[in-house]
C-alpha cells in the first residue's frame, strides 16, 4: 500500500505549517483593519501599558490558538467517527437476509 499522506503524517512532512489556506477578501480586509487599530493605538500608550497591552494580546492569541487546536482535534475524530460508521453495512445485510 503507497499511502502518501498517512507516511507524510507519520514522518511529519505534512503538518498544519505546510497546508496553504487560500485568504478571502474578507479575510485580508479584516487583517488590515487590525493592522491599522494596531498602528493607531500603539503609539498612545506608555512603555507600562504597552507591555499590559503586548501581555494581553499574547494571552489572548495563546488562548485562541488552544481553542483553534481543540475543535481541530474534535473536527478530526468527528470525521474519523462518520468514516467508520459509513463502513458499517450491518443495516444493508439484515435486509439482504430478510429477502
Amino acid at each position: 500500500m503507497n499511502s502518501k499522506i498517512i507516511k507524510s503524517f507519520f514522518t511529519g512532512d505534512l503538518a498544519n505549517e505546510n497546508i496553504h489556506m487560500p485568504k478571502t477578501q474578507e479575510y485580508k480586509k479584516l487583517d488590515e483593519q487590525e493592522y491599522a487599530l494596531y498602528k493607531q493605538l500603539r503609539p498612545t500608550l506608555t512603555a507600562e501599558q504597552t507591555k499590559l497591552f503586548d501581555d494581553f494580546v499574547d494571552t489572548y492569541s495563546e488562548r485562541n490558538a488552544m481553542i483553534e487546536e481543540n475543535y481541530y482535534i474534535r473536527g478530526f475524530k468527528f470525521g474519523l467517527r462518520l468514516a467508520i460508521e459509513c463502513f458499517d453495512f450491518s443495516d444493508l445485510t439484515d435486509n439482504v437476509d430478510e429477502q
